[in-house]
């Protein structure tokens, strides 16, 4: 497995979804990418195990901007892809909404095929990911 940051994972990820996009889709990848990320460094960076909340907390004190994506890999990142698809944290506006889903639901499956994730350890949150997308889906702001 592939011991890259998140920020790099992000940036892999996002690079290889918007290349074939039509301009409005790519503002709207764009604004959600920015709701994953600052979603991570507030809600996400607060639920990490203690071990990984001290990491964090060793980070922050050299001021890194964004050092939840900095210092935390692939298993912490699809672990805080089901909240991430929670109703507090689902975008206002319905077709930024779909995005966040479908972002989601792909940026998991892609962990797993680009075996950044090993998907026998990561079975649980595999399937928390797609019950929370099909949860958001079924959403009444939808």
């Amino acid at each position: 497995m592939d011991p890259v940051n998140a920020d790099t994972i992000l940036r892999r990820f996002f690079a290889a979804s918007g290349h074939t996009r039509h301009p409005e889709s790519l503002l709207r990848y764009e604004r959600v990418q920015c709701h994953l990320r600052d979603y991570l460094e507030t809600v996400a960076a607060t639920r990490l195990e203690r071990v990984d909340q001290e990491l964090l907390a060793l980070e922050r004190q050299f001021g890194t901007t964004e050092p939840y994506v900095r210092v935390m890999g692939a298993q912490q990142l699809l672990h805080a892809l089901p909240e991430f698809l929670s109703p507090p944290q689902l975008l206002p506006d319905f077709h930024d909404r779909l995005a966040q889903i479908s972002v989601a639901s792909r940026l998991a499956q892609w962990l797993c095929s680009r075996r950044l994730v090993a998907r026998e350890d990561s079975r649980r949150d595999l399937v928390l990911t797609r019950a929370a997308a099909e949860q958001a889906r079924r959403s009444p702001a939808l």
